[in-house]
């Protein structure tokens, strides 16, 4: 939705920018063409690296989702929690004997990171929004200001699994 939200900016309106992003299409396709519609712009307005990396960022969140969408949970005493990706499996040429043979193990403190990467990815949008928009404006308007939300610090991707 924030990245909708850059759009809606570049256009200026709300309509096209939503069919263009929320039609039916896989989660990647919609980055690639959020990525076609607003590198030109944020280029213009001197973003075009912040957007690239925020897209970037937002596709590895779409794969840390879809191991989480596509997966079956398990956990034991001994080894805790854990999870197979169906998806993954499935793809495996491997003949599959036991569906939870292949686990991938996640703990509090990764889960944690991953959920604090995501929202520095909604804040790297929120950032590129406010500063598309002040851009912007400084050419229609000079005199009204314009909050920028700050950019976020850059952090470190987690790992999608322990």
């Amino acid at each position: 939705v924030l990245m909708l939200a850059c759009l809606v900016s570049v256009e200026g309106q709300t309509d096209l920018p939503t069919r263009l992003l929320f039609k039916r299409m896989s989660a990647e396709k919609r980055i690639k063409e959020a990525k076609k519609a607003l590198l030109p712009d944020f280029k213009k307005a001197g973003l075009e690296a912040e957007m690239r990396e925020a897209l970037n960022d937002v596709n590895w969140c779409r794969k840390l989702r879809n191991q989480y969408a596509h997966c079956q949970w398990g956990w034991t005493k001994p080894l805790g929690l854990f999870f197979v990706n169906l998806e993954d499996l499935a793809e495996d040429p491997a003949l599959i004997v036991k569906v939870m043979n292949k686990p991938l193990y996640v703990d509090v403190p990764l889960l944690t990171a991953q959920e604090e990467y995501c929202n520095y990815v909604r804040e790297q949008f929120m950032h590129l929004q406010t500063a598309y928009e002040a851009w912007d404006r400084k050419f229609s308007t000079p005199k009204l200001a314009r909050y920028i939300f700050p950019k976020p610090p850059k952090i470190a991707r987690p790992n999608f699994s322990n």
